[in-house]
């Protein structure tokens, strides 16, 4: 998963970024149920992190979430409710249709539940955090349009 980003502030090796549009999200129709679900937000949050592609204030930055660490969030956040929605229903297999409903709908909050924990823990988790992998647009460049940039961050953010 791949985000664009401004930077804010530098210090030392690291550098506050102000994340722009989801990208990818912004077209999914499943966005809520990852924000819910990891305990996100849809807004434009600010993050600080490691300053590998050694961007400037103002510098306009590519961030990359893992694949690895992108298929693990997408497996605990829909693979898992759903594999225990299953479970919970043949679970109760040998009983009558409302209860088979009730193992079903108790599954689905189990995995829902699950997702949940899974997802917060292992967004706390240093390889489950994005990385500055390039700078898009540096911020001298005389034609770069961070004005435009900024502007569109400061509307979101509000």
């Amino acid at each position: 998963m791949k985000r664009n980003g401004i930077i804010l502030e530098v210090r030392d090796d690291e550098a506050l970024v102000s994340l722009s549009g989801a990208g990818e999200c912004d077209g999914c129709e499943a966005r809520s149920a990852c924000f819910s679900l990891s305990g996100g937000k849809s807004s434009n949050p600010e993050s600080w992190m490691r300053n590998e592609a050694e961007a400037q204030v103002g510098d306009f930055v590519e961030l990359e979430l893992a694949p690895a660490a992108s298929l693990a969030m997408i497996t605990s956040t829909f693979l898992l409710p759903v594999m225990l929605l299953t479970a919970g229903y043949f679970f109760m297999m040998n009983e009558t249709d409302s209860v088979r409903a009730i193992g079903a709908g108790v599954g689905l909050l189990a995995g829902i539940a699950a997702a949940i924990v899974i997802n917060r823990r292992l967004g706390s988790k240093k390889n489950f955090n994005m990385r500055m992998t390039r700078i898009i647009e540096k911020a001298d460049c005389p034609s770069s349009g961070n004005d435009k940039i900024m502007n569109d961050l400061e509307g979101n953010i509000q």
